[in-house]
């Protein structure tokens, strides 16, 4: 019996419940731009949360004056975001410090995680899983923009076991996580540097007037 096991024995021999997103999260305020000063904030747009990476890149700093019509929902550290704008592409993140008080798009789905009931990572994991990508598909709506209200994010019933299980669960799966985006760093590096290789020897093979042409490739 592995750990996971004897914890839901201990603390959940019943089963572990599942409930609505809405039921152990928050939702987010909006600014209000009319009453905002001079102060700046950091825009988090569809396209400034990486798909592969998670990390929050490109984000615009903006103002009462030049905000556009989606800037409208306040993030806080630990919040987790979701893309509902062609969300089959499965575009989320968590928040991180240096974001707390910023802006984020109406693009996304902002759920604050009531962590008295749950971990914020263990959402994130949840909300990574291919039966959320399968909700999502099978409850988006088509277009050329495919998207999904909010409160059918909100509907989607995942697991809430006890704290200790989550604990246990979320450990694992964040050292995961974390040996995954070694591992793409490892070879996303070995390819630049491959790359690197490939035009240095495509350019000095296809130059025939240089002298540095490598030897016996003429």
């Amino acid at each position: 019996m592995s750990r996971i096991d004897q914890l839901i024995a201990e603390h959940c021999p019943d089963g572990v419940p599942f409930l609505k997103v809405s039921e152990v999260s928050f939702k987010s305020s909006n600014i209000k731009w009319s009453q905002v000063g001079v102060e700046k904030y950091r825009y988090i747009d569809l396209s400034s949360v990486d798909r592969s990476t998670r990390v929050i890149g490109d984000a615009a700093e903006i103002n009462a004056d030049n905000a556009p019509s989606r800037a409208q929902q306040i993030v806080q550290f630990g919040d987790v975001i979701f893309a509902t704008t062609r969300p089959a592409q499965m575009r989320w993140t968590v928040i991180p410090v240096e974001f707390d008080g910023q802006i984020a798009s109406t693009g996304y789905c902002v759920i604050r995680p009531n962590t008295e009931f749950i971990l914020t990572n263990f959402l994130a994991h949840l909300l990574d899983s291919d039966r959320f990508r399968r909700y999502i598909e099978l409850n988006q709506v088509p277009g050329n923009y495919p998207s999904i209200p909010d409160n059918l994010v909100r509907s989607f019933e995942i697991p809430v076991p006890p704290m200790a299980i989550q604990i246990e669960i979320t450990s694992i799966l964040d050292a995961m996580t974390s040996l995954q985006a070694e591992l793409q760093a490892e070879l996303q590096a070995e390819l630049a540097a491959r790359r690197s290789q490939y035009e240095f020897y495509r350019d000095a093979l296809l130059n025939f007037n240089d002298s540095n042409t490598p030897p016996g490739s003429r």
